[in-house]
């Protein structure tokens, strides 16, 4: 994972230290016949030497919360760490502290917390839904520590090979995406959100790796918004234009065309060779991985397929970036996606970015065209 193993170190130390991560072996998943057929009606019995998590049987831990049990049992202790348990109302004891995380995360993975969540989880409805607010935040502002870009010279050549020998593109870093969550906008501001797929949203821009792991999360502003504008203001995109990031790329949409370390296919009227085809392709392979990522990222938790009425992009913000840390933790334990997993469309080019992609000088289409060159012409090309 291209998260530093140092984090996963001190977060470790971190729960031991606060006497939050237990010794013992994670319980061991069970196929029995009784697991399969617990009912989400039964509540869980308070007891403080219990845990939660230990009552709750495999099947609802899959199919409700989108986990596996030592995954839950890592942010569950990550979480407790964070909160010092003085975040919640006086007298609620640790075991209703972690009914409540699980309320938060079966919440993420449903869209919904009904109250036969609540009631299985013994807490109530109105307690969790606060809850949710304060963990959300919570992890949001823990994207920092989980979502980190490779900045040094090896992390960045480690990635860049991946890369290439997955597709023969050299010097790419990272796939640059953008995340699109149904939203009901302001009233009349409904022009600014509408999408190019026909949807109101919010975006939010992403780069990830080879395997799937987000490096970069920023920029939450409206569906509407030009990729390309979103790119030149972001952060990440000010470190690639003073080399940062030394002499790397992203891989981008072609509405991107024209942006500064962002590598786009090829436009039509430009291609002349075989190689050029070829690079396209492997272009392509790399990109439509936005279509796995984004999938996974909203069949995992379903509260990104529709958040609903919203006053600004910053009141979603905080739930995006928190599924999105949640997202990078399942990666590293593991966690199978869910069995409706679908993939995201890909969103088209605006008519605006078209009308710009036609412009005729363009530095990065002559870098473009050399490392084409160098990397993708082959022996029978030139046998032409």
């Amino acid at each position: 994972m291209s998260l530093a193993g140092a984090l996963w170190f001190a977060v470790q130390d971190d729960l031991f230290s606060n006497g939050l991560c237990s010794s013992s072996p994670s319980p061991s998943i069970s196929n029995t016949t009784q697991d399969q057929q617990s009912s989400v009606s039964e509540p869980i019995a308070a007891s403080e030497t219990r845990s939660v998590l230990d009552e709750l049987d495999d099947l609802f831990i899959s199919q409700t919360l989108h986990f596996n049990r030592q995954c839950l049992r890592f942010i569950i202790d990550f979480i407790q760490a964070r909160l010092k348990k003085d975040v919640f109302a006086p007298g609620h004891s640790l075991t209703s502290a972690e009914a409540n995380i699980l309320a938060t995360l079966a919440c993420y993975a449903q869209g919904s917390l009904p109250s036969k969540i609540t009631d299985r989880l013994g807490i109530d409805q109105t307690a969790a839904g606060e809850a949710l607010k304060t963990i959300t935040k919570l992890l949001a502002d823990t994207s920092p520590d989980f979502i980190t870009f490779p900045n040094s010279y090896n992390d960045r050549m480690g990635a860049a090979q991946a890369f290439k020998n997955l597709s023969g593109i050299p010097h790419v870093v990272g796939v640059l995406g953008y995340l699109h969550v149904k939203v009901s906008p302001p009233l009349g501001e409904e022009r600014m959100y509408m999408n190019t797929l026909g949807y109101h949203s919010v975006m939010m821009q992403v780069i990830f790796d080879v395997d799937g792991n987000l490096l970069s999360l920023e920029q939450c502003c409206p569906g509407g918004t030009p990729e390309h504008t979103v790119w030149e203001n972001s952060e990440i995109g000010r470190q690639f234009s003073i080399f940062q990031h030394g002499h790397t790329w992203v891989v981008g949409s072609r509405s991107l065309h024209g942006c500064g370390h962002v590598l786009t296919p090829v436009e039509a009227f430009r291609i002349k060779s075989n190689s050029a085809l070829r690079f396209n392709n492997a272009h392509a392979q790399l990109h439509g991985r936005t279509q796995q990522v984004f999938g996974s990222l909203k069949s995992r938790f379903q509260c990104l397929r529709d958040i609903g009425s919203i006053q600004s992009p910053e009141t979603v913000a905080c739930t995006i970036k928190a599924c999105c840390v949640l997202h990078n933790i399942c990666k590293k334990f593991s966690v199978p996606l869910p069995l409706d997993f679908s993939v995201e469309p890909i969103h088209p080019p605006s008519e605006v970015v078209n009308i710009m992609a036609e412009q005729p000088f363009d530095y990065m289409e002559d870098t473009k065209d050399e490392m084409i060159e160098m990397f993708f012409n082959i022996a029978e090309d030139e046998g032409k």
